[in-house]
């Protein structure tokens, strides 16, 4: 479990889509087929690890739906807190809303409700480093998932849980070579890693494979090992 898997080269860098069922969204894909074909699949992308802490978060939103998502902002910070942050050194810090800082250090979060894109991060970790639309939610789900609507706690806490993983440098566990073709149906997509931790695993949070969608916002045991070899212990 614990055992770092062979080291692979592929620094593909895309957008990663995450929808509420696990499934694809059907948003553009951020490789080609031709460049699938000849990519070696990954996990996390050790390129990409932040390297200094905390690491900043601020929402692109107006004043009005800054106020207005008070309670859905909340959610996304505490579905983070609980995830990333309670099982590894991370720290995240900010929460407010993004200014136009040339030099600002972290994530900016803003959110869009397309039936033809999901949440999503524009690449993995410090890729998104200050990096306006680097990371997208979806707060009402009125076109895009509106099996959401009645149950959004649960869906927004689940979507900041597994795009924070994207964040942090973590790639989706079904783009892994050893991915088992027989019982995960699921397309590889996104940014690629380059570096494999541990055995694959089913229940990984960012696994589309796993029965419980984004892992019901809980890491695996192989996603805190990995969490903790890149950021370290709390």
């Amino acid at each position: 479990m614990r055992r770092i898997g062979a080291w692979l080269f592929a620094l593909m860098s895309g957008m990663l889509l995450s929808a509420c069922g696990g499934e694809d969204s059907g948003g553009a894909s951020a490789t080609s087929n031709a460049q699938l074909q000849g990519t070696n699949k990954g996990f996390a992308l050790s390129t990409v690890i932040w390297k200094q802490f905390p690491i900043g978060v601020c929402w692109d939103l107006s004043n009005a739906d800054f106020a207005l998502y008070a309670t859905q902002r909340s959610w996304s910070q505490q579905a983070v807190e609980a995830s990333w942050e309670a099982h590894s050194g991370v720290v995240f810090t900010g929460w407010q809303q993004c200014t136009n800082a040339p030099n600002y250090y972290g994530i900016r979060i803003s959110l869009e409700d397309s039936a033809a894109n999901g949440p999503h991060t524009q690449g993995l970790g410090t890729q998104l480093n200050n990096v306006v639309g680097g990371m997208v939610f979806n707060f009402t789900f009125r076109n895009w998932s509106p099996s959401c609507v009645g149950r959004e706690e649960y869906c927004i806490r689940n979507i900041a849980a597994h795009e924070f993983g994207h964040a942090l440098g973590f790639a989706h566990e079904q783009n892994r070579p050893d991915t088992p073709s027989t019982t995960c149906k699921e397309p590889a997509q996104g940014t690629y890693g380059d570096t494999m931790i541990g055995a694959w695993d089913l229940a990984s949070i960012m696994n589309y494979c796993n029965p419980q969608w984004n892992g019901n916002g809980q890491l695996s045991a192989t996603d805190i090992v990995m969490a903790q070899m890149f950021y370290g212990v709390r």
